[in-house]
């Protein structure tokens, strides 16, 4: 029996290679500046770019910007006058996404604000957003959760990326909280009358909510 195949080295594989812009943009940030691997993989990117395509939001909010991998492809999806608000609390790791995102050709669409999430968060108006996308701190998955579904439109997208239960969450310090935490964001949003969910197959599970 044949070992299991990861679903970006099969996404590779069917797509071909990564465009060039992307692909100096992760060799320079993983080997160039060393920072830790821990993007989304390409076929999640890809499903970003499609879930923004498809559902033409205007006001779009990221929470965990990292190197802008994720960023640019919400970005790339954005409809005329669509707009992402990226947030991040590391500012040089900031100023870094920055630059991709002009080599990208997608600074013009994005707002990268640094600091700590939940500052940003208990300041946005009721229903005043049309997709969030959440892929940082994992513990505060249930607080950016609380926080954000107040500001989510009536339809309106809610996305989390690293919610598959096998995960590798060793960067993230604490591996049993971090799968406390994901858990409990997970079966709270599955089992809310107000969303429709489901997960897409990515490496690491990306789980898809329209709010009802």
């Amino acid at each position: 029996m044949t070992g299991q195949v990861r679903t970006s080295t099969y996404a590779r594989s069917v797509f071909g290679p990564r465009e060039p812009v992307l692909d100096a943009v992760l060799r320079d940030a993983l080997l160039g500046r060393g920072l830790r691997p821990m993007q989304v993989d390409d076929n999640a990117g890809r499903v970003l770019q499609l879930l923004t395509t498809l559902h033409r939001p205007q006001r779009v909010l990221e929470i965990g910007t990292f190197f802008g991998f994720s960023t640019i492809h919400i970005a790339r999806g954005l409809p005329e006058g669509g707009h992402l608000v990226s947030l991040e609390i590391d500012a040089k790791v900031a100023e870094t996404a920055r630059q991709n995102l002009a080599a990208a050709l997608v600074a013009d669409k994005v707002d990268i604000v640094v600091g700590p999430a939940a500052d940003y968060l208990q300041a946005l108006a009721p229903l005043s957003l049309d997709m969030v996308f959440i892929d940082a701190e994992k513990t505060a998955y249930p607080e950016y959760l609380k926080l954000t579904y107040p500001a989510l439109a009536v339809g309106g997208l809610l996305v989390a990326d690293d919610t598959l239960p096998q995960g590798d969450f060793s960067a993230e310090g604490d591996t049993a909280a971090v799968r406390s935490a994901i858990s409990a964001y997970t079966r709270a949003v599955a089992r809310s009358d107000h969303l429709f969910s489901a997960f897409i197959g990515t490496d690491n599970g990306l789980l898809v909510s329209r709010k009802q």
